[in-house]
């Protein structure tokens, strides 16, 4: 028997040797979901000089991870972490293949499931055990609808919604001792080699360091309104705006400022949703805010299930009112200390 068998493999995504954001939060809950599926847990690295950046993540988590090198895999490219990533399954006797949901993930997953003739189910968002098989719960229709998959054939790939794996990480890792090693491959098939990554010069990087932001979706009516939320945003202290998908594919906001699986993740300390009905791909990337503020004329709005305060309302009306309150406010004498 090998001594591997019943694993998880948790695939990681990075970019430049850092790992991305959805890798860390699925890395730190990597145990609930081995406990959870009867399992051990591997950590999979695949780039190029990543000694350092898995030894982070193995301390981090407890757990113990694999890091494939190849100078061919420097830059990402799902073909290439799906090959490298193939003969572990078999090696570990694999469960499920486990990646933070993200679009080159997603690519990447759906390639290993081709390559194994696996099942694969992308967007995740819970994970039970029953019996033998295990059941996925997933968004659909803008989460209006949670729908339930059985799977019963393994090994399964999967991509993983951020917070779909409930519990604080574990802490007491005293009983394991993870280790990294360190493969270095070979790959047959290098028809494709990725050979640089274009990166938009001057990028503004006020989202993921703003403390607010102020964000919109297609409950804002047209481009003209996005006022509303500039507006809002000069209120506070290093505040930013941003936008869902949505909004952008309208041409209303640019997708520099688009928040979510295929744009940017951010976590500040108030994010104010404005219009954004709460598709799962959006929450993928605004979740960890410690406060969320929704503002929608529709109370069965996905985003109600996840925002800590809920307000049914016109944006174009309500903002409007929270600007002339706070005027009111700091015309009583308050200063932006009491802010």
């Amino acid at each position: 028997m090998n001594k591997h068998r019943g694993t998880i493999l948790i695939i990681g995504d990075t970019l430049d040797g850092k790992l991305s954001p959805g890798t860390k939060q699925l890395g730190s809950k990597a145990w609930q979901l081995a406990d959870r599926l009867g399992c051990d847990a591997v950590g999979i690295l695949c780039g190029h000089d990543l000694h350092v950046t898995a030894n982070d993540w193995s301390e981090a988590t407890g757990l113990s991870v694999i890091a494939l090198e190849n100078p061919q895999c420097r830059y990402p490219h799902p073909g290439l972490l799906a090959a490298m990533a193939a003969p572990l399954v078999s090696e570990f006797s694999a469960k499920a293949v486990c990646f933070p949901h993200a679009m080159r993930t997603c690519q990447a997953a759906a390639v290993l499931a081709w390559k194994l003739q696996a099942p694969c189910v992308t967007a995740v968002e819970s994970i039970t055990l029953q019996g033998n098989e295990l059941i996925l719960k997933r968004s659909q229709y803008e989460g209006r609808l949670i729908a339930s998959q059985i799977i019963d054939r393994f090994p399964v790939m999967l991509t993983l919604m951020p917070g779909g794996i409930p519990g604080e990480p574990e802490m007491d890792r005293s009983s394991r001792s993870p280790a990294v090693e360190i493969r270095q491959p070979a790959i047959k098939d290098d028809r494709v080699t990725p050979l640089s990554v274009d990166r938009i010069a001057g990028r503004d990087q006020g989202l993921e360091n703003a403390l607010v932001i102020v964000s919109g979706g297609r409950g804002l009516g047209s481009a003209e309104h996005k006022q509303q939320l500039e507006k809002t945003a000069a209120l506070f202290k290093n505040a930013a705006v941003g936008a869902s998908r949505g909004a952008c594919d309208l041409g209303w906001m640019p997708h520099s400022l688009q928040i979510g699986e295929t744009g940017r993740t951010v976590a500040p300390a108030l994010y104010l949703a404005c219009g954004i009905s709460g598709a799962p791909q959006h929450l993928a990337g605004m979740r960890e805010s410690r406060t969320i503020v929704a503002i929608n004329t529709d109370k069965r709005a996905a985003i109600r299930s996840i925002a800590h305060y809920f307000v049914q309302e016109d944006l174009n009306t309500f903002l409007p009112l929270l600007r002339d309150r706070h005027e009111k406010t700091f015309a009583k004498g308050e200063t932006d200390e009491d802010q």
